[in-house]
């Protein structure tokens, strides 16, 4: 069963895959992933610490593309941006802007091939599941709009001068001025 809305469970520290336990977590991710998706909520990853496995293991399943992400970390990534839409079967209904990289290098030295680059949704996919058995979730992710919102004493953002000091207005006292 996949865990829901319990941040606290979802980032337990999860320690390494022996390489005897690699077969068993697969198949119960996938399982939960195609019951999820049987429910309808259209998963395309899911990693162990949602299922209660305190273990580095994820998988992302997206049309042929079958990604086992097992001791992976990323070891480089290149050009973010803004991703529309992400959502996670540990938060069902929520979807959010995060910053994402397109391009990553993710490295593993359990499960061949050792080195891959991913692009794409793929990759925003592949950051999302490993940052589950790294304590994080999509959620530390929300793109925030770099748009300071102006305070009373702050200077008005207009740049209007005030006439007899030449300095400029505070915000209060110009465009924030209640009318």
């Amino acid at each position: 069963m996949i865990i829901t809305n319990n941040e606290e469970a979802l980032r337990v520290v999860c320690s390494d895959v022996l390489p005897d336990e690699v077969n068993d977590i697969i198949e119960r991710l996938e399982s939960e992933l195609n019951h999820a998706n049987f429910l309808g909520q259209n998963g395309v990853g899911l990693a162990a610490p949602q299922i209660g496995i305190a273990k580095k293991a994820a998988i992302v399943r997206v049309g042929n593309n079958n990604i086992n992400l097992i001791n992976c970390n990323i070891s480089q990534g290149w050009d973010p941006a803004v991703f529309e839409g992400e959502g996670c079967l540990s938060f069902p209904g929520r979807v959010e802007k995060t910053t994402r990289f397109q391009e990553v290098l993710i490295e593993n030295n359990l499960v061949m091939p050792n080195r891959m680059i991913i692009t794409g949704f793929l990759a925003v996919a592949c950051q999302h599941e490993i940052d589950h058995y790294n304590q994080k979730l999509f959620t530390d992710h929300i793109f925030k709009d770099r748009i300071k919102k102006l305070k009373p004493n702050d200077i008005c953002g207009c740049g209007r001068l005030n006439e007899k000091t030449g300095l400029p207005f505070k915000y209060k006292k110009c465009c924030g001025k209640k009318i």
